[in-house]
């Protein structure tokens, strides 16, 4: 990758979560090891990660479909290429990969479609669309997991207690969310009411809040604008773009059961399920790009229930590469690639 390609705050952002990533496995794998790391290593079944790289692969060209599908819809007539979908997931997955709190992937993606030749209102409301659609089948695993496993994952009372509060916060910030995309008129209300309460005027009156504000009702209006084109077409268009969602993030989970099998480990499917949604919730709101060293020591805590505590170093290793480590290779190939273009 050239090192001219990236501006400098990229890069820090790159190396800090490459490096803190790579010291916290690095120490797993110093305190994990021992002889019978060797043995399991070579009962290891290769075929299983062939295909948790089949997988994953899949998993990329799924989600490129969305975005093309979604382009589709917003547009008449107006195409992008299937690959063209896949490398424009990819480099905007690099640039959230290397953000706290995955802040790049938004511009990412609006910039990569544009260059890709779609328009930036298209660009824009296609990114709002996937933000929509990922937000709501987050919010419907959220509340059917607080249903069943009672917002309890494993992992002590302290992990349970911030599962809880994940999960209660995801759900709150999502109905928000929808609510002001479908009405966007009720965020400006809103604000007049607390610019009423003596204590909160000096907050409503902030430049800051006023700016979060503005933003959140511009996107609002870009969904509506976005909604009415897919009136004047067909909305059913969009029922591809909901099954795509749910099959990119079915095989992103599916990976982990795939590690394990190869490891000839039995496992509870639904309870690993609720862990992977865990961490992908600690991805987004942690302020370490791509979640490092918080993501790997989190995953060690939970999978030590199946993973034998010789090879759990190994398959945290196995499970970042796929889900994080081989997105940033493919993804900064493409990303970079075009900016140097």
């Amino acid at each position: 990758m050239p090192q001219s390609v990236l501006p400098s705050r990229q890069k820090r952002g790159l190396y800090f979560s490459l490096g803190f990533s790579l010291i916290t496995v690095i120490l797993i794998l110093f305190f994990t090891t021992d002889e019978e790391t060797w043995v399991g290593l070579q009962k290891v079944q290769g075929e299983f990660l062939l295909l948790a790289l089949a997988v994953i692969v899949g998993a990329w060209f799924m989600e490129g479909a969305r975005i093309r599908y979604i382009v589709a819809s917003l547009e008449e007539g107006k195409k992008i290429g299937f690959f063209t979908g896949t490398r424009v997931f990819l480099s905007a997955f690099f640039f959230a990969g290397i953000t706290p709190m995955t802040l790049g992937e938004w511009p990412a993606l609006i910039y990569y479609l544009h260059k890709s030749g779609v328009s930036i209102g298209e660009s824009t409301a296609t990114m709002v669309i996937r933000t929509a659609l990922t937000r709501f089948l987050f919010l419907v695993l959220a509340m059917v997991l607080l249903i069943v496993y009672d917002g309890r994952v494993g992992g002590g009372d302290t992990m349970n207690t911030f599962f809880r509060s994940a999960l209660g916060l995801l759900a709150f910030t999502s109905m928000i969310y929808f609510v002001v995309l479908l009405k966007p008129r009720i965020i400006w209300t809103l604000l007049r009411t607390l610019k009423r309460i003596p204590i909160l005027r000096r907050l409503a009156s902030s430049q800051r809040l006023q700016g979060k504000v503005q933003r959140l009702r511009e996107e609002a209006e870009l969904f509506q604008q976005s909604l009415a084109q897919l009136k004047r077409a067909n909305r059913t268009r969009l029922i591809v773009p909901v099954l795509l969602t749910f099959g990119y993030w079915f095989s992103y989970f599916l990976v982990a059961p795939v590690l394990l099998m190869g490891l000839d480990l039995t496992f509870d499917f639904w309870r690993i399920l609720v862990w992977q949604v865990f961490i992908i919730l600690i991805i987004g709101y942690s302020p370490l790009p791509g979640g490092s060293g918080v993501v790997e020591l989190t995953l060690a805590t939970f999978f030590s229930r199946y993973v034998p505590s010789s090879m759990i170093g190994i398959f945290v290793v196995s499970w970042r590469f796929f889900t994080y480590y081989m997105y940033l290779m493919v993804g900064g190939f493409f990303a970079t690639r075009r900016i140097s273009r």
